[in-house]
């Protein structure tokens, strides 16, 4: 399927143009398997976020080498899992999966959440993003004062604002996520067919 390229209206859906690749669209899944395919990805990362981030608070006093190490990775997932370019239409971040679903307002919401102004004129996407692409997968040359600023910005967005700190946040959004899985299924194909059957009467509406 990856030669027929995309439709331009949805990113989700292969531009199929004739009978065979209708037949090989079906036989793939049909409607809803990419979106599926992208939370399935999406979803074997998230879990292991939340894990990463319980085992922090579990150990952080007790062994600061792993507790550092958890942080780092923590870091790097948040940049992966929600700080995307919204040109990657089809990378697995949650903004995307809400779309998968047609939940439009939900990635905006979390799109907001990351673009707040949180320290000195800088939002929590700039400066993870800063933090993590330039001292973590990267190694960018910066002057000292640079430096330092960068470091100062990410340990306070870490310790020291208060309830909306990052891990407090990246729970709330983990929480939020589940009550989804729970309510309508546990990818986009599985929230289509309650909705199929509900609306067949297969099934309560929300069951």
């Amino acid at each position: 399927m990856k030669e027929l390229g995309w439709q331009k209206d949805n990113p989700f859906m292969p531009d199929l143009k004739t009978v065979e690749d209708f037949k090989r669209y079906l036989e793939l899944g049909g409607i809803g398997a990419i979106e599926a395919r992208i939370e399935r990805v999406f979803s074997a990362r998230f879990v292991e976020l939340k894990e990463k981030i319980l085992r922090l608070f579990a150990i952080e006093k007790a062994d600061q080498f792993a507790a550092n190490v958890l942080l780092t990775s923590i870091l790097v997932d948040t940049r992966a899992l929600f700080l995307e370019s919204d040109r990657q239409k089809r990378n697995a971040t949650l903004q995307t999966v809400y779309r998968a679903r047609r939940m439009e307002e939900r990635a905006e919401a979390v799109d907001a959440i990351f673009d707040e102004e949180v320290l000195q004129g800088k939002s929590m996407r700039e400066v993870i993003k800063g933090w993590v692409d330039k001292r973590v997968v990267h190694i960018d040359w910066l002057w000292d004062d640079d430096e330092i600023l960068l470091s100062k910005q990410m340990e306070s967005l870490i310790f020291e604002s208060g309830m909306r700190n990052l891990l407090q946040v990246l729970l709330e959004l983990i929480a939020e996520y589940e009550e989804v899985v729970i309510r309508l299924g546990k990818d986009s194909q599985e929230q289509i067919d309650r909705v199929f059957r509900a609306m067949t009467g297969g099934m309560e509406a929300g069951g």
